[in-house]
């Protein structure tokens, strides 16, 4: 079973106080057939020089300094020099079971998928949340991946609990310009291309909540309002013909779209106020005559409704029912 390599690659940024924990569960697989690719994005910190050190006495680890360019830039480069039959991704800040590339690898041999992909938690205050541990084994043809990551209750959108074939990965590559979703967006990409994926629901990946990190900070609210909002169009561009799937982007696109204009109800600064406008404007362009969508149900209906026509009523009722359920 350990013919088969594993290129895993670890974008790493100004984490010194948590990089060698990272690597440690990496280099401590039940699985040996890794080649661990470290990209180093311009680190100011001891993260890199940490990271030489942990080479120097593994020889499946590679270590590759560059400018600072993000996290997709980082992955980017490590796909350009990974040589492993399948690809995966672990944030230099968090850490995986020791027998997580076991399972996938067993799992995407078994069942011949080209995506294999496992259950995680989240690690906050020493405290773990199970995302979901069910144990169930889920095989999934193409329709099913693309609609399991678009209803995003089971399937986490994550590069980093999945490990993918390098031949549907070969001529894909991250959006750099893409902040927030960007790994929902690839992983579309990637579902898109997959004959079988294979999920198993065991928490094997653990995510290090950290509230310092770029995924809680709180100065990229606009990014995090405009970029999901430009990866849903983008999605939806992709299935515009296909009968099969667009519904189910549809459907995604105006959900998520109305979970972002209640959001933005929330806020008094006028740059919000001006993007919860153009949220409305493409829900109305968008949306206003979909009649066809079964999808679409009655509860996302009555929102629309409200949100296109009955606005500042909506808005007064759905900031009561925040203060209700999430203040009172």
């Amino acid at each position: 079973m350990e013919d088969y390599k594993v290129s895993v690659i670890v974008a790493a940024y100004n984490i010194q106080d948590y990089i060698v924990k990272c690597l440690d569960s990496i280099a401590n697989q039940t699985y040996k057939n890794l080649e661990v690719i470290v990209i180093d994005d311009g680190s100011s910190d001891n993260t890199g020089k940490l990271a030489d050190e942990f080479a120097e006495n593994d020889n499946r680890f590679i270590v590759i300094h560059k400018e600072n360019g993000g996290v997709s830039s980082a992955r980017n480069r490590g796909i350009d020099v990974a040589s492993g039959d399948f690809i995966g991704f672990v944030d230099g800040d968090d850490t995986i079971e020791v027998d997580m590339y076991e399972m996938l690898v067993n799992n995407a041999i078994k069942y011949n998928a080209d995506i294999s992909h496992c259950g995680y938690k989240v690690i906050e205050n020493n405290k773990e949340t199970l995302f979901y541990n069910t144990k169930q084994i889920i095989i999934q043809d193409r329709k099913k991946g693309l609609l399991d990551l678009f209803e995003g209750t089971l399937i986490e959108p994550s590069l980093c609990n999945k490990i993918f074939r390098k031949n549907i990965v070969v001529n894909i590559r991250l959006d750099e310009s893409i902040k927030i979703n960007e790994d929902l967006y690839f992983n579309v990409l990637l579902f898109n291309k997959a004959s079988i994926s294979v999920f198993e629901d065991n928490t094997k990946y653990n995510y290090i909540k950290r509230y310092n990190s770029a995924s809680t900070s709180n100065k990229n609210n606009i990014i995090r309002i405009k970029d999901p909002r430009k990866i849903y169009k983008l999605i939806i561009d992709i299935f515009k013909d296909d009968v099969d799937i667009l519904p189910y982007a549809q459907s995604m696109d105006l959900r998520r779209n109305i979970n972002i204009y209640n959001l933005l109800t929330l806020e008094r600064d006028d740059v919000f106020l001006q993007l919860k406008n153009e949220v409305r404007d493409y829900i109305k362009l968008k949306y206003k005559n979909i009649k066809d969508n079964k999808l679409i149900n009655k509860k996302m209906k009555y929102m629309m409704f409200g949100i296109l026509y009955l606005p500042h009523i909506y808005s007064r009722i759905y900031k009561f029912y925040f203060n209700k359920k999430y203040i009172n």
